[in-house]
């Protein structure tokens, strides 16, 4: 469509988090404005990577004039901060970029990233431009979901949906692009459901080490934990826990909640006869055995709860992970009784 010019002036472009959506959206706009509109050819991968340039510039990732690759004026991508609404004056400003005439390109192009956190007067300011767009100008909104956004905006745009990258999509990028070992990129991967950027976000320094302590995190799931251990390991991941998610690196506590979903989601697998995504399968195989994936897929569910509990309602650290623990040792209870009567019996 883009090809052809029978692209629409506005789109909405959803999906999970991970979803390519935003790269989809800098990848339409370099098509829409190459000198022959074809995206396979040499001109349009070059505007491509000057869009991607100047992109990475406006965040601080790069000098617009480094490298030899000039800035491109005609595409500009809103993004919010980290953990923030998108806010009226934001949506005015870009908005204000766009009034006048392409300066190389056939379209000016607005991306806006995470569309869906707009507060209602930046999506009002939004909606007046959709409503009567300047004839040269292309928006594209990148969302999660439709349900956030105006139904009056949603109406006025084209919508496609995204997946999000599979796991083995994502674990080949970083082995590609970011030079993982296959171990690592298979654990982050899995970590990320689907998401590069929050895989890329893990510390790669501790990835391996932190997500065999997930594993014997899960294991208390099938075999408890007593008082001074439970106790220990509390220290161990609260102490110096900040408040609130961070932007850009993972704590190590949010991080090891990362790795343990992804265990415990592999061993609710593997106990229901499905595939695990990661880890070590003789590993897996044995901690599997501990208890029934129904089990695993319980502790699971508690682990996302104790997440946002954490990181979204900013709350106790220490108590929280406690609480987890303990709620992990309810769980482990009746299959401890259980193994130890089994060896009362053989005994006899």
């Amino acid at each position: 469509m883009a090809a052809s010019g029978r692209l629409p002036q506005s789109l909405l472009l959803t999906g999970p988090s991970g979803a390519p959506t935003v790269e989809a959206a800098i990848a339409l706009s370099a098509v829409v404005n190459s000198s022959d509109q074809d995206p396979e050819s040499e001109a349009t991968r070059a505007l491509h990577e000057r869009i991607l340039h100047t992109d990475r510039a406006a965040r601080g990732g790069a000098e617009a004039d480094s490298g030899g690759i000039n800035p491109y004026p005609d595409v500009h991508v809103l993004r919010p901060e980290s953990g923030k609404p998108i806010r009226v004056d934001e949506v005015r400003q870009a908005i204000a970029g766009t009034r006048t005439h392409p300066f190389e390109g056939r379209r000016r192009v607005l991306v806006i990233e995470a569309a869906d956190t707009m507060n209602p007067p930046a999506a009002n300011a939004l909606l007046k431009t959709l409503e009567e767009p300047h004839p040269w100008l292309g928006l594209i909104l990148c969302a999660r979901s439709e349900a956030a956004l105006l139904p009056t905006i949603v109406s006025r745009c084209q919508r496609w949906r995204f997946a999000a990258p599979t796991t083995p999509e994502v674990a080949a990028r970083l082995r590609d692009e970011h030079d993982y070992a296959p171990e690592e990129a298979a654990v982050a991967a899995a970590a990320a459901r689907g998401d590069f950027q929050r895989a890329l976000a893990l510390p790669r320094d501790r990835l391996l080490p932190l997500a065999e302590e997930a594993e014997r995190i899960a294991a208390v799931v099938g075999r408890g934990i007593p008082p001074p251990a439970r106790t220990k390991l509390t220290e161990r991941f609260t102490r110096g826990a900040p408040r609130g998610r961070k932007s850009a690196q993972l704590d190590e506590l949010q991080t090891v909640l990362v790795l343990l979903r992804a265990t415990l989601r592999d061993l609710a697998a593997t106990g229901s006869g499905g595939t695990a995504l990661s880890g070590d399968p003789e590993r897996l195989g044995k901690l599997a055995q501990l208890a029934p994936g129904s089990a695993f897929a319980e502790a699971l569910l508690l682990v996302e709860q104790a997440d946002r509990d954490m990181y979204r309602s900013y709350g106790n650290k220490r108590m929280q992970f406690d609480a987890l623990l303990l709620a992990f040792n309810e769980i482990a209870r009746p299959l401890v009784v259980a193994r130890r009567r089994r060896k009362r019996t053989a005994a006899k």
